[in-house]
Formats: C-alpha cells, sequence, structure tokens
C-alpha cells in the first residue's frame, strides 16, 4: 500500500513536470524568436494529458489514504 502511494506521487510529479514543459512551449510560442514549427495543438494535448495523469494518480493516493484508515481503524 505504501509502495502505491510512493509510485502514484512519482506520477504525480512527472505529470507536473510534463504539464510544466507544455505551458512553457506555449509561452514561447508567442516570440518571434521561436521556431516556426511550434505545435501549439500538440502542447495544449500534453497539458491536458498531464491534468488527467495528474487526477489518476491523485485518486491513487486518496483511495490509499482511506484504505490506509480503514486498516488502522480495524486495527485499534
Amino acid at each position: 500500500m505504501i509502495s502505491s502511494i510512493g509510485s502514484a506521487m512519482s506520477g504525480m510529479s512527472s505529470a507536473i513536470a510534463r504539464f510544466d514543459r507544455a505551458s512553457s512551449r506555449i509561452a514561447q510560442a508567442g516570440d518571434p524568436a521561436s521556431s516556426p514549427g511550434d505545435d501549439l495543438i500538440g502542447d495544449r494535448v500534453d497539458q491536458i494529458t498531464a491534468e488527467h495523469a495528474f487526477a489518476a494518480n491523485l485518486a491513487t493516493v486518496r483511495t490509499a489514504d482511506e484504505m490506509l484508515g480503514t486498516l488502522i481503524n480495524t486495527v485499534a
């Protein structure tokens, strides 16, 4: 159960990093010095995917926390 929390936390961190990278690319797209091949749609899709990945990992943490709380209450 603890490993599932660690795995979910790692997934959340990865999703945050992916979201930040996509956000940076979108922000730089308005810069005249940016490359002409900027893929704003793809970057926005990356942001949405990262949001969903974060939410899924957060649900895993919440479920593991709830299970741990139930286990502790059962033992006590």
